[in-house]
């Protein structure tokens, strides 16, 4: 699974935090200029439905901050559905106003954790999950927020032992999806699909944005194992929990490219970059268009990328490591490894090392790409984009042997993972005398 392309970020499980909170927890307060959004009164969401609630109980009394804590979640909920990252600059000024007033509200906190992961700010994060759960020993949310923070930090055994605690306390949706990425991290994807499905079966019946995003991610990880059905089925599955989930659309349009039918691919990415615009779907749609043929389209559709990025940027979202990737593919040079570097130093983890030693190994600096591309793995990952790399690297040093063996890893699973790549795995796999696989059926 391409993770710097899932998630994205968008990589996280970011989890609703729980609206209510007792009266006595938040004061009243003079008001303040509230930001109100238009919500059309016939929308049938369950967000929407919370925005209006919100936004209604606090016309009636702006000193509400029940009602301005639930508006604050619900806009971060919001941006999970449409990819808006101006609602972020909303929630973060109603947070701030709760948080100068009532630094010590655990709800509150948790809040801004989720919002400081969500505009990757790691280390912002992480304290705020220290502090809360200092205020509420074991409270799941702020575990997982911790779990989170950890991770895209590249501190993997403490997000581990705040796994073990998070399932432990609340076995839930949240944290059986946070220990299935903790096995995918370590190679152990049969795990990883068991913990996924445990998410998927603790959801029940209930639906929503959440179900639909795990289900999606257990789409993700049965298409790296090269069960190309199931993942389908999978994908459709997150499509009945929320209507036209576009990160379901776009797994959809990532078995369409396992099975070769790139110009179908693009078209259904089409639906996807207008529903929500993310770079990660920007550029799944470039390389989709480029596999096809249809190079001028491609082009236009990698220049949103750009565009799509400056936005987030402008709303307070890091997106220094969800770019510095694609710089290597597409705007190769000194410069790009230099932003590769930066991007490592504020969040080193696996997959700042693996960008890092794709922007070296394509300025030419082998040796030091494999001293990066081994940081990327040392947990002993088999994401399919990481061992290519890796396979890559170790095939321009002359390291047939490393470069037989990662590229292996890649044609038991699924080579097809990214349509741009597919003749690059291919080329390879010739030089190396593996046979590259027939499209997966």
């Amino acid at each position: 699974m391409n993770k710097a392309a899932s998630a994205a970020l968008m990589g996280l499980v970011l989890m609703m935090v729980a609206p209510a909170c007792g009266g006595d927890h938040l004061r009243a307060r003079a008001p303040a200029t509230l930001p109100f959004v238009s919500v059309d009164p016939a929308s049938g969401s369950p967000t929407d439905r919370a925005i209006a609630d919100a936004q209604k109980r606090l016309h009636l009394n702006a000193n509400d901050d029940e009602a301005r804590l639930a508006l604050a979640v619900a806009f971060l909920q919001k941006v999970r559905e449409t990819a808006d990252p101006t609602l972020y600059l909303k929630a973060q000024g109603l947070l701030d106003d709760l948080a100068s007033r009532r630094a010590d509200n655990p709800t509150v906190i948790e809040a801004r954790g989720t919002l400081a992961l969500a505009q990757h700010r790691f280390e912002d994060a992480l304290e705020l999950g220290n502090e809360a759960l200092r205020l509420a020993p074991d409270n799941a949310t702020a575990l997982g927020i911790l779990v989170d923070a950890n991770n895209e930090l590249g501190r993997y055994d403490d997000a581990l032992e705040a796994t073990q605690r998070m399932v432990d306390t609340r076995p839930s949706l949240a944290s059986y999806s946070r220990v299935s990425y903790a096995r995918e991290l370590r190679g152990d994807f049969p795990g990883a699909i068991e913990a996924m499905q445990q998410a998927v079966s603790s959801a029940g019946s209930t639906g929503g944005e959440n179900l639909a995003y795990v289900e999606t991610l257990l789409g993700q990880l049965l298409l790296t194992t090269g069960k190309v059905t199931a993942a389908d089925r999978a994908f459709t599955a997150a499509e009945h929990a929320f209507p036209n989930f576009p990160a379901a659309l776009a797994g959809h349009a990532q078995v369409l490219v396992a099975r070769d039918q790139f110009s179908a691919a693009a078209d259904v990415l089409t639906r996807v970059v207008k529903v929500q615009p993310l770079a990660q779907y920007a550029i799944a749609y470039g390389d989709a268009l480029s596999a096809s043929g249809r190079d001028h389209e491609a082009a236009r559709a990698y220049e949103l990328v750009d565009v799509i990025s400056k936005l987030f940027q402008a709303n307070g979202v890091r997106l220094d490591l969800e770019t510095v990737l694609f710089d290597a593919d597409h705007h190769p040079g000194n410069s790009a490894v230099d932003r590769a570097r930066r991007a490592l130093r504020d969040r080193p983890s696996g997959r700042a090392h693996d960008a890092l030693a794709w922007n070296l190994y394509q300025v030419g600096s082998f040796d030091a790409a494999a001293k990066e591309s081994q940081r990327a793995l040392a947990l002993g990952g088999r994401d399919p984009q990481e061992q290519f790399h890796a396979a890559a690297i170790a095939f321009a040093q002359g390291n047939r042997v490393n470069a037989i063996e990662h590229l292996r890893t890649v044609l038991t699973e699924n080579p097809r993972f990214n349509a741009r790549l597919i003749p690059k795995i291919a080329s390879l796999a010739r030089s190396l005398d593996l046979a590259m696989p027939k499209p997966l059926p």
